[in-house]
């Protein structure tokens, strides 16, 4: 089942966003699994959301790469009913 991801990076801005993002942005999409990413500033963090076909394979990228890199990041892990794509 399609999950939606929210994460959110305390106190990082978009000039760290697009230092981490530099590295991990090219390896996401080659990530099985993965759909979508959007990145925008909160007054808490940044925050990103990301839809991937499953949950288990956004676990895998987020142990394996984005935990490393980011280890502030926290998120939280939506069942979606559908998702609609062009």
């Amino acid at each position: 089942m399609a999950v939606l991801v929210r994460m959110i990076a305390p106190d990082m801005d978009a000039a760290a966003y697009d230092r981490v993002s530099e590295y991990l942005g090219e390896l996401i999409k080659k990530q099985p699994g993965f759909i979508i990413q959007l990145a925008y500033p909160s007054p808490s963090g940044f925050l990103v959301g990301e839809v991937w076909q499953s949950q288990r394979q956004f676990e895998n990228w987020f142990t394996h790469y984005v935990k490393p890199n980011v280890p502030a990041a926290q998120h939280e892990v939506i069942e979606l009913h559908s998702v609609v794509q062009p």
